[in-house]
């Protein structure tokens, strides 16, 4: 699910996100796509530099229309739930409401895969914001001692397109504080700028910096547990 109604993001950049994400797919894993199911205020294209740009009422919205797209998907038949982006719309509260198949963002799923490698990592956001770097949802997944600190590329996903190359040594200067603060790989990193508009390999490649792909971790989370049988540790994730 693209974490905004259609209509937010621009047609080519919402049918660039579209393509990629259904690039996924495998023989055993099929993938649809499709948007949040009302406008809910939360704007992920571009304005990240207005630090009221994600209101706390906008925010919850979206989890909130994000949790009711889950449990459609679930009457509808689909065996997992997988948003787009960082903020991990909808997964939480889907959860809350009684979830019962699986649902992993990649923001979670990143972070709880570093927590499997045992690495010291760094988050990459687009413009630092209020809410960069902070830690509480590391303290609930149990990874906060391997957090080390956030960066930021210092342009709107809006302009990546135009502006591919700078981003991209944007990225190598965010890599370079992210070894500096300690850590051994990115590992949470915003999905317009990874693997949208490069790959992780691609950064890796320029950089000698591991880097998560973020819809590659939430995907393969969804399966295991979809393998499995298994819900998400009721330790890590109490239910309300």
């Amino acid at each position: 699910m693209l974490p905004a109604a259609k209509g937010v993001y621009p047609g080519e950049a919402a049918e660039r996100r579209i393509n990629l994400i259904k690039s996924y797919a495998t023989a055993a894993t099929q993938i649809d796509v499709d948007y949040l199911p009302e406008v809910s205020g939360f704007n992920p294209w571009g304005g990240q530099t207005d630090p009221n740009h994600r209101p706390a009422d906008a925010v919850a919205r979206a989890h909130s229309l994000g949790a009711q797209r889950a449990l459609q998907a679930e009457k509808d038949g689909y065996d997992a739930f997988c948003p787009y982006g960082a903020v991990d719309v909808g997964v939480l509260e889907a959860r809350r409401r009684g979830l019962s198949i699986p649902a992993a963002g990649p923001g979670e799923a990143s972070a709880l895969f570093c927590g499997l490698l045992g690495r010291r990592f760094a988050s990459c956001s687009y413009v630092a914001t209020p809410q960069s770097g902070n830690r509480d949802r590391y303290i609930a997944l149990g990874v906060d001692h391997l957090y080390v600190g956030a960066t930021a590329i210092g342009i709107q996903n809006s302009e990546y397109p135009q502006r591919h190359d700078e981003v991209l040594q944007r990225y190598k200067d965010c890599a370079r504080q992210a070894r500096d603060m300690g850590a051994e790989m990115m590992g949470v990193i915003g999905q317009s700028i990874c693997p949208t508009e490069f790959s992780a390999k691609a950064l890796q490649d320029a950089t000698g910096f591991p880097t998560m792909d973020g819809i590659a971790a939430q995907i393969a989370m969804v399966e295991w547990w979809h393998r499995t049988g298994l819900p998400p540790s009721l330790l890590k994730v109490p239910r309300t």
